[in-house]
């Protein structure tokens, strides 16, 4: 006969399940250092939502729901020190004076960029070559400030090439779609502006995530139940897009100027940098809290849609299948070359925040790596019940 297994430590009102026909006691072992790194019973519950426990598994564990099940979990498993979890999650998310430098490092490349473009006489070759390579040194420097700080994030393969692809296109996308003899790239002041505006945006792009991640754990805290946390959370969402998206307008409308003293500026090009940066953000913020494969088919759509867009034009100039891109080009003559950017940012974007409402909707979204892996101590390990 297998002798019942105990929990180190159990809390008093687990005296009324013992023994090897206790269910919760196998969900114990199964997830105990979720159980004992929480600091709150939500936050067991978002864990174990993240692993597929529904409200009607947790009627299988004799519970009405997830997270009645979750307040016993949090009763009978010692954790520990709420302060050593949550100052490993602030650590996480803090944005300090070397990071702040490491954030600005893309804007400042791309403004010597284009200085160094329109230093050189205004020469189309060159300045196209100086764009190809700003793109790059744009791209690793934010690497490197993504690898720490509030927008530290897992990647899907392929997301670096959709981001070179989108970047590339919008500086030389609208000349190309044009066939004006060559890309604009930094000598174009609507693409230069905006290059730069979603450069410098990253510093307020780790801002706006630092302020999200904190203020979804303080209603993750106060929430008492996952359809409450999900109610409250959303409309954050929202305003943090909003905010950045603000930021990112005023970095633009503050370039544009400078860039293009005097001139007319093209509203449709100038929102699809704007679009295009939002995009981009929202991603980032999705592949920040666990999806990063969404984060992937976003932008990669985005890509999709320009490419489509810049072969349509290309098969104008064959006769016969003229007529395929007759779509494409009705677009650009109503709308500017920026046309196909603005679509394809747009399109992309309102489907990330879409299922960012979704998703980010979700308490197991927020909660730290500690308190959402599933490990069982070692103590527990041979004695593991077989279900």
């Amino acid at each position: 006969m297998t002798e019942p297994c105990a929990v180190p430590d159990p809390a008093e009102p687990s005296a009324r399940r013992r023994g090897p026909a206790d269910p919760v006691l196998v969900l114990i072992r199964r997830h105990y250092e979720l159980c004992a790194t929480a600091v709150d019973p939500l936050e067991i519950a978002a864990g174990l939502e993240a692993h597929g426990v529904t409200d009607r598994t947790a009627a299988s564990y004799r519970h009405r729901d997830v997270f009645s099940l979750a307040e016993e979990l949090y009763a009978r498993v010692p954790h520990e020190s709420p302060a050593e979890v949550q100052s490993g999650e602030s650590g996480a998310v803090k944005v300090t004076a070397r990071q702040v430098g490491v954030h600005l490092l893309p804007g400042v490349i791309c403004a010597m960029a284009i200085a160094a473009a329109h230093t050189l006489d205004a020469h189309p070759a060159r300045a196209a070559v100086i764009g190809g390579g700003a793109v790059l040194l744009v791209i690793a420097a934010a690497r490197a400030a993504l690898r720490r700080g509030p927008l530290r994030a897992a990647t899907t393969r392929g997301t670096a090439w959709w981001i070179c692809w989108l970047l590339a296109f919008a500086l030389y996308g609208p000349r190309l779609l044009m066939a004006q003899g060559g890309p604009g790239g930094l000598l174009d002041p609507a693409a230069a502006a905006g290059f730069l505006a979603r450069a410098l945006a990253l510093l307020p792009a780790a801002w706006c995530a630092r302020r999200f991640a904190l203020r979804a754990r303080a209603v993750l805290a106060d929430s008492h139940g996952l359809t409450e946390f999900a109610a409250g959370v959303r409309p954050l969402l929202l305003a943090t897009l909003g905010l950045f998206t603000v930021a990112l307008s005023t970095l633009l409308a503050v370039a544009y100027p400078v860039l293009a003293p005097g001139a007319r500026p093209d509203l449709v090009a100038l929102g699809g940098s704007v679009m295009l940066g939002v995009l981009l953000f929202t991603a980032q913020l999705l592949a920040v809290h666990g999806f990063p494969a969404a984060a992937a088919a976003g932008t990669g759509g985005a890509c999709a849609v320009e490419a489509v867009a810049l072969a349509a034009e290309l098969l104008r100039h064959v006769p016969a299948l003229r007529p395929l891109g007759a779509p494409s080009h009705a677009l650009i003559a109503a709308g500017g070359p920026g046309s196909v950017q603005a679509v394809a940012c747009t399109a992309a974007a309102l489907a990330l925040t879409g299922y960012a409402m979704s998703v980010l909707g979700r308490a197991c979204a927020h909660g730290s790596d500690r308190a959402t892996a599933i490990a069982v101590p070692p103590a527990l390990a041979d004695r593991a019940v077989v279900r």
